[in-house]
């Protein structure tokens, strides 16, 4: 049994209440070329341990869309140590954006994504961000900590950005974590894009969001992370559990 579905069982007993003192935990946006190769970095290692990839030149596992201006990456580090990572995607249907107009699930689930999307009903064009590259490296593969910490920063960027739903293409042994967090199944098992497993669609709309903070301990409360983490755009260092 993985690390996250041991996560996953302890939440649904309410039990997970992560320990934060002493963990010596902090975050940067991949804006430079270090952190982003971090962030490849820790992928590659990742997928390499579980058999779903071949090794990549150079150690690094990276794609197209890691240079769209719609993407972004969190590197989280330990006593300096980069550790886990996961990448957002935001797909804007603002015709005033260039680049912004595909992420990895709307080309694997064009159907599903453009359906939903659809449905969205308001004044400015529907924004969909996607959950992909959640990773941590295989030496702390039983840390369940990092993937707690990993969400957090999702939850942060989610709301930051006012994204309608939140999407993700997750592995059917992941599912109950999800679910766990609001998201609810779409469409699929399909493969994913450059590694060899497949996953379903998931979404979770942004009516949902206070109900996954308030249900999540690991998330933290509405203002905490939002203050917190402000500094995390701007290509800052940040304190994982701080509190702002």
């Amino acid at each position: 049994m993985s690390s996250l579905q041991i996560a996953t069982t302890n939440l649904a007993r309410g039990a997970a209440k992560p320990q934060t003192a002493g963990t010596g935990l902090t975050a940067r946006l991949a804006l430079d070329d270090q952190t982003r190769a971090d962030a490849y970095a820790i992928r590659h290692a990742s997928y390499l341990s579980g058999g779903f990839i071949d090794p990549q030149p150079g150690g690094l596992f990276t794609d197209a869309d890691d240079l769209k201006p719609n993407s972004r990456s969190v590197v989280v580090y330990k006593e300096g140590r980069p550790v886990a990572s996961v990448r957002l995607c935001t797909l804007d249907y603002d015709t005033a954006l260039t680049g912004w107009d595909e992420i990895p699930a709307s080309r694997i689930f064009p159907e599903a994504v453009a359906e939903l999307a659809a449905g969205v009903q308001h004044d400015r064009p529907a924004k969909l961000m996607e959950i992909n590259r959640l990773v941590r490296h295989p030496d702390y593969a039983t840390d369940f900590q990092l993937a707690f910490v990993l969400f957090r920063f999702v939850y942060f960027m989610v709301r930051e950005d006012q994204a309608d739903m939140t999407l993700s293409c997750v592995r059917r042994n992941h599912t109950p974590f999800y679910k766990r967090l609001h998201f609810q199944y779409v469409a699929g098992p399909r493969r994913y894009a450059g590694v060899k497993f497949e996953t379903n669609l998931m979404a979770c709309f942004d009516s949902r969001y206070d109900s996954v903070a308030q249900d999540t301990p690991f998330i933290g409360n509405q203002t905490g992370p939002q203050s917190a983490y402000a500094g995390l755009l701007e290509g800052e260092t940040v304190k994982v559990f701080a509190e702002g």
